[in-house]
C-alpha cells in the first residue's frame, strides 16, 4: 500500500528542504512506498524554488499556489493532486520540522491493519508557553461539545483513501483538523493514535497566532450549531 503525504508551506524556505528529504529518509527506510506533495502556498520567499528542486530528486509532486489559500486550502489543492495518484493511504503533515516524521510509520501500520484514521497525539510540548496556553484553550474548547479525542490538531494525520473521501473535509482554514477529527467520531470511528513530542521551531516563524484561535472559536461554534456528537 502506498501513501500520499501533503506538506503545505508558506515562507519555509529555511526548512522545506530539510523537512521533505527527513520525511522521505524515514519513509523510504521503513520500506513504505510514498509520494510527498509539497504545497506552496503562496510563499514569497524561496519556498517555492526549494519545491521545484525537490520534485527532480525526491518523488515529490510541486503544486504551486500564486495565492495563499488558507491552511486548509493549501491541504486540499494537496490531495486533489493525489487523486491522480490513487494511493491507499493518504494524510498531511506540517512544513515546520517539530514533529519527527518517525511518527509516520507507526501511523501507517495502523491504516494498514485497518483503522480508518490515525493521528499523532502530542504528550510532551517543548515548543513554549503561547502555544501551550493555545493549545489547552482549544482542548477545552473542543470538549465543551462532547469531543473525547486528545489533540484535535495534532498532526500527521492518515486516513484510508475511502475513509478521507466519506468525511470530504471543506474548511480551507485552521479548523480543518478539527473538522475530521469531529466528524470521525460523529461517525463513530475509532482513531487510532501514536504519541510524539512537539520540538522547538528550529527556523521561521509560527503561523499560530491571535488571529487563528479566534478563527478556531468562531468555526467551532458555527460547527456546533450544525452538528451534534
Amino acid at each position: 500500500m502506498s501513501l500520499g503525504l501533503v506538506i503545505p508551506l508558506l515562507n519555509e524556505a529555511e526548512l522545506t528542504a530539510t523537512v521533505a528529504q527527513s520525511t522521505h529518509n524515514v519513509l523510504e527506510r521503513s520500506g513504505i512506498p510514498h509520494t510527498l506533495v509539497l504545497v506552496n502556498n503562496g510563499s514569497t520567499d524561496d519556498t517555492g524554488a526549494i519545491v521545484d528542486r525537490l520534485a527532480k530528486e525526491l518523488p515529490v509532486r510541486a503544486v504551486h499556489l500564486d495565492q495563499n489559500a488558507g491552511y486548509g486550502g493549501g491541504i486540499l489543492a494537496g490531495l486533489k493532486i493525489l487523486e491522480e495518484d490513487s494511493p491507499e493511504v493518504v494524510g498531511w503533515c506540517w512544513g515546520d520540522g517539530q514533529v519527527s516524521p518517525e511518527a509516520l510509520p507507526p501511523l501507517y501500520r495502523a491504516c494498514m491493519k485497518g483503522a480508518k484514521m490515525a493521528k499523532v497525539v502530542r504528550s510532551e510540548r517543548l515548543d513554549g508557553t503561547l502555544r501551550k496556553l493555545v493549545t489547552t484553550g482549544y482542548a477545552w474548547a473542543i470538549k465543551t461539545i462532547g469531543c473525547d479525542q486528545p489533540d484535535v490538531n495534532g498532526c500527521p494525520k492518515l486516513f484510508r483513501r475511502e475513509a478521507l473521501s466519506a468525511l470530504a473535509p471543506q474548511s480551507t482554514d485552521w479548523f480543518l483538523d478539527a473538522e475530521v477529527v469531529l466528524d470521525a467520531q460523529g461517525n463513530g470511528w475509532d482513531i487510532a493514535t501514536h504519541p510524539t513530542v512537539m520540538h522547538p521551531r528550529e527556523a521561521g516563524r509560527s503561523k499560530v497566532n491571535a488571529a487563528t484561535t479566534v478563527e478556531f472559536v468562531w468555526n467551532l461554534a458555527r460547527w456546533r450549531m450544525t452538528h451534534r456528537l
